[in-house]
């Protein structure tokens, strides 16, 4: 036994309602492969986002003025820090 590691090629461009293991599942057969126990699969959150539907178009986000000061500590752009605040629960630190 050992460890194998491969990317699943030919995903469509993923979009909003699109069924993700569908689409992975129709991928790795058509590489020949498929998902056997204890296999482990790993999804970048940008395409689980698309299916979700939950793209922002950065130039309408408005951003908080915590935002505006983490921009400004972090050197990003504001709208950005904005995103990432709407999702997050707590912040642990900032380098």
């Amino acid at each position: 036994m050992g460890v194998s590691i491969f990317g699943v090629k030919g995903l469509p461009m993923v979009k909003q309602g699109d069924d993700l293991a569908e689409l992975i599942a129709d991928a790795l057969r058509r590489q020949g492969e498929s998902l056997r126990d204890k296999d482990v699969l790993v999804v970048t959150q940008k395409i689980v986002s698309k299916a979700e539907g939950r793209r922002v178009k950065l130039d309408e986000v408005k951003p908080s003025s915590f935002a505006k000061h983490i921009g400004e500590t972090m050197e990003k752009d504001p709208r950005l820090a904005e995103v990432v605040l709407r999702e997050t629960a707590r912040i642990i630190g900032m380098k």
